[in-house]
């Protein structure tokens, strides 16, 4: 059977994949919005002797469909035995991605001036000295600090949660941060700032990249239906207090009508942000993501065999951030079409096979919601459902009546 997978190199080496049993697996984001982001990990396994020319750090590279998959380096390898005579021997090959090398970089040494969240994030990944896309919002300031020294990795990681983000390494092996309501607009392919490469590594004409952002459909003859709807009370914030300034100050803000729904569900989040107005802006860009239970569709996995050439060139492209409109979803069930945003995907390849499974959230996790400039400027006030809920209106077309 043919192939999904392009090639597999390891320390600049291409395995032979027609003459070996293999099986590879990769791992890109997180499985859902509350998780902490983590480095992409790939995960080959061979049978037969190849395993024994592979090293530990070795550079691996992993594409399919003629796109890439992962970059990284190998981190463990392990060898076991089917049987000693003839031997058969299984490698297993651990891969990380680049994220992870952030853990171990260090930045702030000499403390940190007063700077957006943008500043803040294109300081610590300078120091990384990876490559990388920084879509981090310009529009949040943070105080000064002094002997700030820690690891790019923990820096992101503060940044995202007082700035309200998420942080990922692409298949390319660019790191990139993303402010929640910029998602998918960093690595749009549509814009120069994301072709970070020299031009000759596109392989394609100009008028072959996207004009503008739309999610990707997926049709419903992909997708291997069990989707795992689920709403709990424990995402529910609707009392926030943010601390910010030095000394530090707070600001409350609550949802008076989600109080009374479901009672009082306090939280605390302590920033690094200087000012009041940009305090009370976090604290009601949480309210708006999480004062009301919103579903969840937990992940979908999608035979990329099944679908035509252009539909698997757009799903190949997804990556953490980026939009999909899943279709024709079984009844019943809160929505037969749901339009998401990816966390992070898996996925397997086998000779003739290849699955990927998205983790999905709702795109009010990420303050995706629809703005005045994108509702249709001929809707009347006549046309709107009367009984919807702001906090339900993420596309123009839930502000109509049915």
């Amino acid at each position: 059977m043919t192939s999904p997978v392009t090639h597999v190199i390891i320390g600049g080496v291409t395995l032979d994949l027609d003459d070996i049993e293999y099986q590879v697996a990769v791992q890109h984001g997180r499985n859902d919005i509350k998780s902490q982001p983590e480095a992409s990990t790939a995960q080959i396994i061979l049978r037969g002797s190849q395993g024994l020319d592979i090293a530990l750090t070795d550079s691996v590279d992993i594409a399919a469909w003629g796109t890439t998959r992962f970059t990284g380096e190998v981190t463990d390898i392990g060898i076991t035995h089917l049987q000693a005579d003839p031997p058969v021997a299984i490698t297993t090959i651990t891969c990380i991605g680049n994220l992870s090398n952030l853990g171990s970089r260090i930045t702030g040494a000499s403390g940190y001036v007063k700077q957006t969240i943008y500043e803040r994030v294109e300081e610590i990944l300078t120091d990384s000295g990876e490559t990388f896309l920084n879509g981090a919002t310009t529009a949040l300031e943070l105080y000064a600090t002094a002997d700030a020294a820690q690891t790019c990795l923990d820096g992101l990681q503060s940044l995202a949660e007082w700035s309200g983000g998420t942080y990922f390494d692409t298949p390319q092996g660019v790191i990139v941060f993303e402010s929640y309501g910029q998602r998918g607009l960093t690595t749009f392919a549509g814009v120069w700032s994301s072709l970070i490469y020299p031009w000759a590594d596109y392989e394609q004409t100009w008028d072959s990249f996207p004009t503008s952002i739309a999610a990707v459909s997926i049709p419903a003859n992909g997708v291997i239906f069990t989707p795992t709807w689920a709403q709990n009370q424990a995402s529910i914030i609707n009392d926030i207090t943010v601390t910010h300034g030095d000394p530090p100050h707070s600001d409350q803000d609550e949802d008076a009508a989600s109080i009374a729904l479901y009672g009082r569900r306090a939280f605390t989040l302590a920033t690094g942000l200087d000012k009041h107005s940009d305090a009370t802006t976090r604290a009601s860009e949480i309210l708006l993501a999480q004062a009301y239970p919103l579903w969840n569709l937990g992940q979908i996995s999608v035979y990329i065999d099944l679908l035509d050439e252009p539909t698997r060139n757009q799903v190949l492209g997804l990556v953490s951030g980026s939009s999909v409109l899943i279709n024709g979803l079984p009844s019943p069930a809160p929505y037969t079409q749901f339009l998401g945003i990816v966390e992070g995907w898996s996925e397997t390849y086998t000779p003739g096979q290849h699955i990927l499974t998205l983790s999905i959230s709702d795109p009010r996790y990420s303050y995706q919601t629809v703005t005045w400039a994108g509702v249709d400027a001929a809707l009347t006030w006549g046309a709107v459902n009367p009984e919807i809920e702001w906090y339900n209106v993420v596309r123009s077309d839930d502000l109509v009546a049915a």
